[in-house]
C-alpha cells in the first residue's frame, strides 16, 4: 500500500494501480477496502469511469451485505458512496463513522470536505474543529479549513493555508490551493511558482495543469493555454473540470459570457458535471437567460439534490415569479409585487435619467436589454447574487443584470436604493466598453465617482477611520489595491478600498481630465493592464503615480489630518470628564473632538448659545462626521427652538450633502422649506428621500399636492398612485386624490372611476361627492 500511495502522490498512476492491485490479496478487511478505493480513485482520475464506478459500486454492496461497524471502514464506504453521487447515504455513513469512533480523523475530515463541496459550510467548520482537536497537525484538516473560509476570505483562511504548507510543504493539494488565490489577485509571477512546485512532486497533477492553463488563460497566452489543454487531457481525456476551473476565474474577472463558454464545454466533455451544470445555470441567469439558466440547474439538482446553492436557486426563481414586470425602454424592471406599485416609478425615472447621461458621458450605449431586479428580501438577493445567504453588499452588476436590495430589505435609513441603482448602471456601462476587461479596482471606484456626481451627498465620503488609515499609512497601492475587494486581510479592507477607488478616479479626472480615463477604458478593453495603461495614458509608472495620488490626498486632507491627529495621539482624551471638556475647550480651539464633546455637554445642559459655539467650530475642523448625535441636526434643533427656521434648515442642507442616508433630516429639510414657500426645493427633498425610504404614503400625497399646485398632473398622478400603493390608513382619500390629478389632466372619466372607487370604500366622504357632483354637472 505504501509503495503505491507513494506513487499516486507523484502521479505515477498505471505503476500506483499496480501496486494497489497487489494489496488487495490479502485476508485483511480494511486493507483490501483501502487498495480497492485508492485504486478506483486513481481509475477516476485517469478518466476511466466505468471501471472505477464498478469498483465504488462494491463498497456499497459491502455496506448492504457485511453491515460493517468499524470506523475506518465505513470511512471508506462513506468515500465510495460520495464518488457514486449517493450524497444522503454518504453523509449518513460518515455519521455511523464517527459514532462508531470520534477519535478516527479521517471520518471527520470526509465529512467536512463533503458539506463543503456542497456550500454547507456551517457544518462543514464542524467536522473540521473536530478533526483538529484530534490531530492539531493535519495538514488535510487545516486545508479543509481553508477551502471551507473561502468565500468570506480573511486571515482565517490564509492562515489555515499557511499552517497546512507549514506541516507539508509538499501537499500539492495546498500549493494548488495557493496558488488558485494569487491568480485571483493576479499574482501570476507566485501563482506560477507554486504550480511549478506542485507538478514537480506531481507531473500529472490534474488541478495544477488546469490552473496553469487559467493563468496562462487570463494572461491571454493563448499558444501556451492550449498546449497546457492538452497537458490535461493526455492525463484525462474527459475531464471536463478544466473548464470548470477555466469558467471560475472567467466569473472571478466578470467575464460572464466566457464563463458559460466554458461552462458548456465543461458538461459535453463531462455530462455528470453537476457542480458544472449548477454554475452553467447560475452564470446563464447572470446574462439574463432565465428560462435556460434554469433548466440548467434543475438538471444539477436532479443529479445532486444535495446541492444547497441549487436548491437556494430554485427556491428564488419560485419566489420571483410573483414579480411584476415592467419593461421601458432598454430596461426590464422587476419588482415583488407588493412593492411594485411605490418602487417601479421611481426605478425607472432614475434608470432613464443615468442612462442619459452616462451614455453621452462614456460616449457609449450598451447593449440591451438591461434587467434590474429589486428584492424586498437581503438573503434573496444573496441568493441571486451568490447562491448562497450571507452577502453583505447592496447590489451586483453582471454586465446585462443588475440585482440589488429594496429598501425594505434593510432596517429603516441604512441605505440609498437609488444611489445603489445609479452605481450599478455604471457597472453596465464600465464593463461592457471593456468587453468586461475593467479590474475591479477600477470598475468600483468608477461607479462611487458617479454616485458623487449624481447627486450631493451620495456615495460614501470621507471618515475620520479612512484619513487615519491615510494617515497611518494603509492605503493601498496601485498594484494592490484590487486585493483589498477579493482578498481583504482587515475588518474594513473593502470599504476602504471601495473609497480610496473612488478618490483615485477624482484624482485622475481633476488632474488629468475625463478624456484621462476614457483612455484607461480603451486600454482595459484592448487587454493591456494596469502598468501599461497608466505609462500609456498618464505617463506615470506605478510607483510615480502612487506618490502623485499621495500628494493628491494629502493636499486635501492635510488640514483634517492636523485637527483629529490630537485625539489619536492622546487616547486618554476619551476618558475626559465633562468638566475636563468644559474646562479645556476655550484653550483647545484646533481640536475637532473636544469642540464636538463641549457642543454636546452644554446643548444636554440647555446652555444653546455655548452649544452652538462648539458645535459650528466642530463642523468647520471636520464636516465630515455624520451619523447618530451629529453635529448638524443637533444645531437645527437648537436655531428650530429659537424660531429660526432659515438658520436650522441650513445647517440640515449642509448635513445632506455629507449623508446620503438620512431620512429624517430629508424628511424635516422639506417640511422647513414648504413652510417658508420654497415649494419647488421641497419637492426636490422629498423625492431625494424617497431613494432612503419611499414607504412613506403622507409624504408621497405630500408630493402629489406639491405637484398639483404647479399643475404637473402626471407626476401628481405618479405620488397619489404610490401614496395608494404605499398602503395608507385611509384608502378613500388616496382614491379622492388620484381623482383630482386625473381631473386636473382632463382626463373626466378615469377621474370618475377613481371617485366612485373611493366612494365605494366610504360611501359618506363628503370631499368625494362633491367632485362626483361637479364631475356629472350637478
Amino acid at each position: 500500500m505504501l509503495i503505491g500511495e507513494i506513487y499516486a502522490i507523484t502521479g505515477r498512476y498505471q505503476e500506483a494501480i499496480v501496486e494497489f492491485e497487489k494489496a488487495r490479496n490479502t485476508e485483511e478487511i480494511p486493507i483490501k477496502l483501502r487498495a480497492d478505493l485508492r485504486r478506483a480513485e486513481i481509475l477516476e482520475m485517469t478518466g476511466k469511469e466505468e471501471a472505477a464506478q464498478e469498483l465504488y459500486q462494491t463498497f456499497a454492496e459491502y455496506y448492504k451485505d457485511e453491515s460493517p461497524d468499524s470506523a475506518d471502514e465505513l470511512t471508506m464506504i462513506a468515500s465510495a458512496l460520495t464518488h457514486l453521487e449517493r450524497y444522503q447515504d454518504a453523509n449518513e455513513v460518515y455519521l455511523e463513522a464517527i459514532a462508531s469512533d470520534e477519535k478516527f480523523i479521517d471520518a471527520q475530515l470526509g465529512g467536512g470536505e463533503l458539506y463543503t463541496s456542497k456550500y454547507n459550510y456551517a457544518d462543514a467548520a464542524e467536522f473540521f474543529n473536530d478533526a483538529l482537536k484530534i490531530n492539531q497537525n493535519s495538514a488535510r484538516a487545516h486545508l479543509g479549513v481553508a477551502a471551507n473560509k473561502r468565500i468570506e476570505g480573511g486571515e482565517a483562511m490564509l492562515s489555515a493555508l499557511a499552517q497546512a504548507l507549514k506541516i507539508n510543504p509538499n501537499y500539492v493539494e495546498a500549493r494548488t490551493f495557493a496558488a488558485s488565490l494569487d491568480l485571483e489577485s493576479e499574482k501570476y509571477g507566485s501563482a506560477s511558482t507554486l504550480i511549478d512546485e506542485a507538478i514537480k512532486i506531481n507531473p500529472n497533477s490534474l488541478d495544477a495543469h488546469s490552473l496553469r492553463a487559467a493563468g496562462y488563460w487570463l494572461q491571454n497566452r493563448q499558444t501556451d493555454y492550449e498546449n497546457e489543454l492538452k497537458a490535461v487531457f493526455a492525463i484525462n481525456p474527459r475531464y471536463g473540470k478544466v473548464y470548470e476551473v477555466l469558467a471560475h476565474f472567467a466569473t472571478q474577472t466578470r467575464r460572464y459570457s466566457e464563463s458559460v463558454a466554458f461552462l458548456r464545454e465543461a458538461i459535453k466533455i463531462s455530462p455528470r458535471l453537476w457542480s458544472a451544470h449548477l454554475a452553467l445555470g447560475i452564470g446563464l441567469m447572470r446574462l439574463g437567460e432565465i428560462v435556460e439558466g434554469r433548466a440548467a440547474i434543475e438538471k444539477s439538482f436532479e443529479g445532486d439534490a444535495f446541492n444547497v446553492w441549487a436548491k437556494n436557486t430554485l427556491d428564488l426563481l419560485d419566489s420571483m415569479k410573483e414579480y411584476r414586470e415592467t419593461k421601458q425602454g432598454d430596461f426590464i424592471v422587476k419588482v415583488a409585487a407588493k412593492e411594485a406599485d411605490v418602487l417601479t416609478g421611481y426605478a425607472t425615472e432614475l434608470l432613464d435619467e443615468v442612462q442619459r447621461k452616462l451614455t453621452t458621458r462614456y460616449k457609449f450605449t450598451p447593449q440591451g436589454p438591461i434587467s434590474v431586479e429589486i428584492f424586498p428580501n437581503h438573503e434573496d438577493f444573496a441568493v441571486r447574487a451568490l447562491g448562497l445567504p450571507g452577502l453583505g453588499a447592496l447590489g451586483v452588476c453582471f454586465g446585462k443584470v443588475i440585482a440589488q436590495d429594496s429598501p425594505s430589505a434593510r432596517p429603516g435609513g441604512q441605505f440609498n436604493w437609488g444611489s445603489t441603482l445609479w452605481h450599478e448602471y455604471t457597472h453596465v456601462i464600465t464593463l461592457q466598453i471593456t468587453d468586461h476587461m475593467i479590474p475591479r479596482w477600477f470598475s468600483e471606484g468608477l461607479s462611487v465617482f458617479e454616485e458623487h456626481n449624481a447627486r450631493p451627498g451620495w456615495g460614501d465620503d470621507w471618515s475620520v477611520d479612512t484619513i487615519k488609515e491615510f494617515a497611518d499609512g494603509k492605503w493601498f497601492k496601485i498594484s494592490e489595491i484590487d486585493n483589498g475587494f477579493i482578498r481583504p486581510k482587515r475588518p474594513n479592507d473593502i470599504s476602504l478600498a471601495y473609497f480610496e477607488a473612488s478618490q483615485i478616479c477624482h484624482f485622475i479626472n481633476d488632474r488629468y481630465g475625463f478624456d484621462a480615463i476614457l483612455g484607461m477604458l480603451r486600454g482595459y478593453r484592448d487587454r493591456k493592464k494596469t502598468p501599461e495603461i497608466l505609462l500609456q495614458v498618464l505617463k506615470l509608472s506605478e510607483t510615480d503615480f502612487d506618490r502623485e495620488f499621495t500628494g493628491y490626498v494629502r493636499s486635501k486632507m492635510d488640514k483634517y489630518i492636523k485637527t483629529l491627529e490630537a485625539g489619536w495621539k492622546n487616547p486618554a482624551n476619551a476618558q475626559m470628564t465633562d468638566q475636563d471638556v468644559i474646562a479645556a475647550a476655550p484653550s483647545r480651539p484646533d481640536d475637532f473632538v473636544i469642540n464636538l464633546r463641549a457642543g454636546m455637554i452644554y446643548y444636554g445642559q440647555r446652555d444653546n448659545d455655548k452649544a452652538a459655539q462648539y458645535l459650528k467650530r466642530a463642523i468647520e475642523l471636520f464636516p465630515y462626521l455624520t451619523g447618530s448625535n451629529n453635529a448638524y441636526e443637533i444645531l437645527a434643533d437648537i436655531y428650530q427652538k429659537q424660531g429660526d427656521k432659515t438658520a436650522a434648515a441650513e445647517f440640515l442642507e449642509a448635513l445632506i450633502k455629507y449623508d446620503e442616508n438620512n431620512y429624517p433630516a430629508l424628511r424635516k429639510l422639506s417640511e422647513l422649506k414648504l413652510e417658508s414657500g420654497d415649494k419647488q426645493r421641497a419637492m426636490e427633498l422629498l423625492k431625494l428621500s424617497f431613494y432612503v425610504n419611499p414607504f412613506e404614503h403622507e409624504q408621497h400625497t405630500r408630493a402629489g399636492n406639491l405637484s398639483l399646485d404647479k399643475n404637473d398632473t402626471e407626476v401628481a398622478l405618479r405620488e397619489f398612485r404610490i401614496a395608494l400603493g404605499a398602503g395608507p390608513p385611509n384608502p378613500a382619500e388616496a382614491h379622492y386624490n388620484i381623482a383630482r390629478a386625473y381631473l386636473a389632466a382632463g382626463r373626466n372619466s378615469e377621474a370618475k372611476r377613481s371617485i366612485l372607487k373611493s366612494l365605494e370604500i366610504a360611501p359618506g366622504f363628503d370631499k368625494a361627492q362633491d367632485l362626483l357632483l361637479k364631475l356629472t354637472g350637478q
